[in-house]
């Protein structure tokens, strides 16, 4: 029997949507659809992934249209344990996404618990009563360097409007005209190009005056009119934030709908920069407290909140924390990549019972050598032993403090790759902890974390002799 005979999908068929890193689109691109729908149909929804979904729900219901403040969320983790994962699950949900055969997002999941579903069914009926749902999300960073700018950047581009604040006001303009849907219509994919050029382009101007022939005698005259009417605006404050958030999400509507947005990874944005990390409360303070509790908002970050003394000054500011752990990662891995065949779990069960001697001796008198605690999970962990996947997590979070983990891809794509090298080997042979060291050397030698001469002796001895 092989390695890969005992997998319930063999390593190398296993694919891993996004190479195993979630990243925030919300909403997706015509193009993301279809690695979202592959991230829902192997989304795990238990431990503490279904314990944050029902946490945070839970918060938002209980203070939605109550006129107060929606408590803002904060999750945590270390690269690769699925915070972003996690939110971009909880905004699919939000949403129950829809794709063009029908399916729902909620339908995709194989499994959500009882609890989750009824927030979710609460959820449904509170939009109904309250002006429907809308989600929003993305990277910080990947935008503006100014974080009200992002912010803004982020509800535009999901309420259908373009980013640039310009265009966005002339978009605005044309809605309280009650022409925006017509000029939309007759632009149709060059809406957004045609109008961030609403002074220079003839397309964009005939689209306006057929909608509405008495704003101007002709195109030119309108263009000096939207010349003078919109000027250069200056840089955008977190005034400028809320009052356009608020136009941006009554847009088309009677009141303001249950709103998710998503800012995720803000604590490498902030870079522990104090000026920035006040703005990010301040934005917190104003999406959270001004739009009567139906805008939830919600941030990652690598550490929790009460880990790093400038996050500690955002501690109030997100009352509820999620901090997912190496526990809910490993569950995660065991049931998608690792998974194995129910009939198979015996002869791995029996493998490693002959080669307890050996394993027992890995790492003894360390934390990390194998303990009998560790026997129910070794089936589930093969071909890791415990005790090396304990290194490897180890050796993962080191990498992640110094900013070297994004290079990784994760502990999924990290563990399937390990899968896919030893699938052709006989059962029992595990993957040795340097098959690590043969994924991040070269980055690791680049940013200057592995010296030159500890490098090449490495590759020397491994050029060698076996001895």
């Amino acid at each position: 029997m092989l390695n890969r005979d005992v997998f319930q999908t063999p390593p190398e068929q296993y694919r891993l949507a996004n190479q195993g890193v979630a990243k925030i689109s919300v909403p997706p691109a015509l193009d993301g659809m279809e690695t979202l729908r592959s991230e829902l149909s192997t989304f795990v929804c238990d431990g503490a992934y279904a314990q944050g979904l029902a946490k945070i729900l839970n918060a938002y219901l209980a203070a939605v249209g109550r006129g107060g403040s929606a408590p803002a969320v904060w999750i945590s983790g270390f690269f690769g344990s699925g915070k972003s994962h996690l939110a971009s699950m909880l905004a699919a949900l939000w949403t129950n996404l829809t794709f063009e055969d029908g399916a729902t997002a909620e339908g995709l999941i194989q499994h959500i618990p009882d609890e989750v579903k009824s927030l979710l069914k609460e959820l449904r009926i509170a939009a109904q009563r309250m002006g429907g749902v809308l989600a929003a999300g993305d990277t910080l960073g990947h935008g503006p360097s100014d974080p009200a700018e992002a912010t803004l950047n982020i509800i535009l581009r999901a309420v259908g409007l373009p980013t640039d604040l310009r265009a966005a006001k002339v978009a605005f303009w044309l809605a309280d005209l009650g022409i925006l849907d017509d000029v939309r219509g007759a632009l149709g994919a060059t809406f957004d190009r045609d109008i961030r050029a609403f002074m220079l382009s003839p397309r964009f101007s005939d689209a306006v005056l057929k909608a509405k022939p008495e704003l101007a005698a002709d195109a030119r005259t309108l263009s000096q009119l939207l010349k003078a009417q919109f000027p250069e605006p200056p840089p955008v404050t977190v005034d400028t934030l809320e009052t356009m958030v608020r136009d941006a999400l009554m847009l088309g509507r009677k009141e303001i709908p249950l709103t998710l947005i998503v800012l995720d990874e803000v604590q490498q944005f902030i870079r522990q920069d104090p000026a920035l990390t006040l703005k990010i409360q301040t934005i917190t303070e104003r999406l959270s407290g001004r739009f009567d509790g139906r805008v939830l908002l919600v941030g990652t970050g690598q550490q929790a909140l009460s880990d790093v003394k400038d996050l500690q000054k955002l501690l109030d500011r997100f009352p509820v924390q999620i901090a997912l752990g190496e526990a809910d990662v490993d569950s995660v891995i065991r049931k998608t990549v690792l998974r194995k065949k129910p009939e198979t779990e015996s002869s791995i069960s029996t493998m490693l019972k002959t080669n307890a001697g050996e394993i027992s001796r890995h790492l003894r008198g360390s934390k990390l050598a194998h303990t009998v605690h560790d026997d129910p999970e070794a089936v589930l962990d093969w071909p890791l032993l415990p005790s090396r996947r304990r290194v490897w997590e180890r050796i993962l979070r080191e990498l992640d403090r110094t900013g070297l983990g994004g290079t990784l891809r994760g502990q999924l794509r990290t563990t399937l790759d390990a899968a896919k090298t030893y699938a052709p080997k006989p059962l029992g042979t595990a993957v040795p902890v340097d098959f690590l060291y043969s994924r991040f050397a070269d980055e690791a030698f680049n940013a200057g974390l592995l010296p030159a001469e500890t490098r090449n002796r490495i590759e020397s001895l491994r050029g060698g002799e076996g001895d």
